[in-house]
């Protein structure tokens, strides 16, 4: 019988691959009502990309250090990008690079802040937004589904989410101010109800 430790390496392999399958998964059905705040867009438009370009830089220069080196992984590599379908496809997956690294950190850090801050309860928040616009979600979603567009009238920035409550009256609500209630985390805010 084998030993628990034998399993590790599979476990380890496996457990990021089901995460990155499961979180899409129960985003989309908890679809939490989102408004994020500056920490959150500084972590998910600069230091996100930072990252996802820092280590797409890092791992060209492991590859080419090992191309310099290694003259058997020098001509497998030269074998292996020959014709030109190989080589087309190896110039389109070298320019998608660094959006599958920031699309996998996408998954792994936005994704999940959304759901923890969605689960946890925190300090009592609202603020007054002008509702710009409401339209219907589309067929992916119920019918009870709402997109909504929020102006911040001190910053002028625009928030959209998803409501599926109180539609009739909120399609009535358009270019008025509304009180949106909910919860602040660390990351930006929870809508729990519209006034």
């Amino acid at each position: 019988m084998k030993k628990l430790y034998e399993y590790l390496p599979i476990i380890a392999l496996l457990s990021p691959l089901i995460l990155f399958m499961a979180i899409p998964i129960v985003i989309d059905f908890t679809d939490p009502p989102f408004i994020a705040n500056k920490k959150y867009d500084i972590t998910i438009f600069w230091i996100i990309p930072i990252i996802s370009g820092a280590l797409f830089i890092y791992l060209n220069m492991l590859v080419f250090k090992k191309y310099k080196q290694c003259s058997k992984y020098r001509e497998s590599f030269k074998h292996n990008i020959s014709g030109i379908k190989n080589l087309a496809s190896f110039n389109l997956g070298y320019l998608a690079a660094p959006f599958l690294i920031y699309a996998i950190f996408y998954i792994y850090l936005a994704l999940p802040i959304k759901l923890f801050a969605y689960f946890t309860e925190s300090d009592y928040w609202y603020k007054e937004y002008i509702l710009t616009d409401v339209e219907e979600c589309g067929s992916d979603y119920e019918n009870s589904c709402t997109r909504l567009s929020f102006l911040d009238p001190k910053t002028k920035q625009i928030h959209e989410l998803r409501w599926y409550e109180e539609k009739s009256s909120i399609i009535n609500s358009k270019g008025h101010y509304v009180y949106v209630i909910g919860e602040a985390s660390y990351f930006g805010y929870i809508v729990r109800g519209l006034e």
